[in-house]
């Protein structure tokens, strides 16, 4: 297997998941550091779901999963700055600001 890279953003109150770019192919987004955050651009989200996000958009949480050849899957998550969550409408692009990331193999804590 190579390198398999996927991205959520979810409520981070209810755990409702709203995108998912491994479950929804029309979802793609780009992922940068930025200063000492992160910003996801996405595009492929239809209407309804895009409402979804900006209106829970203070109560968000992103996540992003990294699995490469004969490693463990890595998870990432970040939390969203409610205010740096933005929609271009004439781009048809979500932008989301993360300020801090939390990155760990969920592995190291399954019991065994």
């Amino acid at each position: 297997m190579a390198q398999q890279e996927w991205f959520m953003v979810k409520h981070g109150v209810t755990g409702r998941g709203l995108a998912n770019s491994k479950t929804d192919s029309q979802l793609s987004y780009r992922f940068q550091q930025e200063g000492t955050g992160f910003v996801f651009n996405v595009t492929g989200l239809d209407d309804q779901t895009v409402e979804q996000i900006l209106e829970l958009r203070q109560e968000l949480n992103v996540f992003r999963f990294v699995q490469r050849k004969d490693q463990p899957l890595v998870k990432n998550w970040y939390y969203v700055e409610g205010d740096r969550v933005e929609y271009d409408r004439e781009r048809h692009t979500l932008s989301i600001y993360a300020k801090s990331e939390i990155r760990y193999v969920p592995e190291d804590y399954f019991a065994d």
